[in-house]
């Protein structure tokens, strides 16, 4: 099969998100199978996808728009996706595609895809990976505008796609929730989950370890992470030395190293240390030098970085978040949303009981087999065959 994958989202040349990673797994097994998979994608995060993608073959969707370095504030995004939504109505294309495959709802992954699909007479899929209007109150206008355009590409995606993947039940159930409240009949969706690369992710517990926490993943407020300041002064008031590692990129980097500063826990005390986007074997190897996992996000469609913290060995402090419950039951010491001290206090639980932190490290990891991203990506691949087939 020939598949075309719309990734409009991407916006520099630095970060790796969560879902890039997901299509870094499964897509690299189809390859290996045989089959062709393309990217059309904006010319700034090519560095990024010939790293995660070798063989993918990469087409620009934009050559205008590079946010390398200045991804705030986030409005000025806005212009790049309208020409990104433009552009594939005349972009010449190396390949007849079989498939289109929008990388997300999002209008400016699902209007280029359907666009393209028209053009080639190829079927139209999407993957889902959380349903936004479901988890966020809209905290202004460009959130208003992104729930706004997910009831105008349910829409859409209700007549007109072949397949529609989701990450679990549980955001089918919403999109499905989404549907309904348009008037429309719910769609048939495939829930296909996310996968891990065990192979590449080493089971650490034994391992020298140079940090005691770790956040992982873009760096924006919807992840909860400016929570991290008031997070560590508390861990750091009962255990002074600790060393917090934040990895990723994102439009709100700046802002949080501006208030670990004003906290006087900036990256000259030692208190943190911050990597911005790097590349998959650095990431994982520094990983294995962290001790305790932390995620402070607000809303998931999964929780990549959690099934990352698991298969090193880690144990994990979370907010709780709905869809954890069904993804990792029993395997994450969960807060209730807001609750920092709570969850700076279970940090410093982890880091004081190194013998239950290694039973929870060897639960974790063999829980974590079950999303072997070879199943995932086989699951998938299926799904959309058999869309291309009908």
């Amino acid at each position: 099969m020939n598949l075309l994958i719309v990734y409009n989202s991407a916006l520099d040349a630095r970060t790796i998100s969560g879902v890039q990673r997901h299509f870094a797994g499964v897509v690299n097994c189809w390859i290996r199978e045989g089959h062709c998979v393309d990217f059309l994608v904006p010319r700034a995060a090519w560095p990024v996808f010939r790293e995660l993608f070798p063989k993918s073959r990469l087409i620009s969707s934009d050559n205008l728009f590079d946010f390398t370095g200045k991804l705030e504030p986030t409005w000025r995004y806005l212009p790049a996706f309208a020409w990104r939504m433009i552009t594939p109505r005349f972009q010449k294309l190396p390949e007849r595609y079989d498939m289109v495959l929008a990388c997300a709802q999002f209008i400016y992954e699902v209007r280029p895809a359907w666009a393209l699909a028209r053009r080639l007479g190829a079927a139209l899929a999407v993957k889902i990976h959380h349903v936004l209007s479901t988890q966020r109150a809209p905290a202004g206008f460009f959130d208003r505008l992104h729930i706004w355009s997910e009831r105008h590409t349910a829409r859409i995606l209700n007549q007109h796609a072949a397949v529609i993947l989701c990450g679990t039940p549980l955001i089918a159930r919403e999109f499905n929730a989404v549907e309904t409240g348009l008037g429309l009949q719910p769609s048939k969706t495939f829930s296909t989950g996310y996968g891990v690369d065990l192979e590449h992710l080493p089971y650490s517990v034994e391992a020298p370890k140079e940090f005691d926490a770790v956040i992982l993943g873009r760096i924006h407020e919807h992840k909860g992470v400016l929570d991290a300041v008031p997070l560590w002064r508390e861990v750091r008031a009962r255990r002074p030395e600790a060393r917090l590692l934040i990895i990723g990129e994102g439009p709100h980097r700046a802002e949080l190293r501006r208030r670990f500063e004003a906290a006087e826990m900036g990256e000259a005390s030692g208190a943190v240390r911050f990597t911005g986007g790097i590349p998959d074997p650095e990431k994982n190897q520094l990983l294995t030098r962290c001790r305790v996992g932390v995620s402070l996000s607000r809303e998931e469609g999964w929780g990549l970085s959690i099934t990352e913290f698991l298969a090193v060995g880690l144990p994990v402090v979370a907010m709780d978040v709905p869809v954890f419950h069904d993804v990792f039951p029993d395997q994450l010491d969960l807060l209730r949303q807001g609750d920092v001290s709570g969850a700076a206090a279970r940090v410093v639980y982890w880091l004081e009981h190194a013998d239950e932190a290694r039973v929870r490290a060897h639960e974790g990891r063999k829980f974590i087999e079950r999303y072997d991203q070879e199943t995932v990506a086989r699951r998938e691949f299926e799904a959309l065959m058999g869309a291309v087939d009908r």
